[in-house]
């Protein structure tokens, strides 16, 4: 566990030195904004070909999240670690009330996710779905 934990954290500094520029030209005229950084863990199912999986979240699922204001999709692979070979998809966030606008804390999202084929697609790709292992993270420090 502790592995993942670091794992994780290492992912969420990567990002965050990664899209320094881009967040702070999105903060500067804002007050005491809160970045966040939502990382999904992925397992493939054995049988899933990553060139099809890698092209499905390239071309239909990244383009529905970068839509929505505030947020950006990102699909890594694990180089190295207990990871190495598996996918995270990272979610950046602005600011703790964008992250809270597009995933209400009640769970009632209004957001617009694309056609439910596109999911079903990706369901057969991977063991457990988007969303079941995930953690949201708050910048701390620069």
């Amino acid at each position: 566990m502790k592995k993942i934990t670091g794992i994780a954290v290492a992912l969420v500094l990567i990002v965050i030195y990664a899209f320094a520029p881009y967040n702070e030209a999105k903060t500067q005229n804002t007050t005491e904004t809160k970045q966040v950084y939502a990382i999904h863990e992925i397992e493939l199912k054995a049988e899933t070909d990553t060139e099809k999986f890698e092209s499905l979240v390239l071309n239909k699922i990244a383009p529905i999240y970068d839509k929505m204001e505030g947020q950006k999709l990102i699909l890594v692979k694990g180089d190295r670690g207990i990871r190495a070979g598996k996918y995270s998809i990272l979610l950046t966030f602005t600011s703790i009330e964008d992250r809270d606008r597009i995933y209400p804390p009640s769970g009632e999202m209004e957001a617009d996710f694309g056609d439910q084929a596109i999911w079903n697609k990706f369901d057969t790709m991977v063991v457990d779905g988007l969303g079941k292992t995930h953690t949201d993270y708050v910048k701390v420090i620069q």
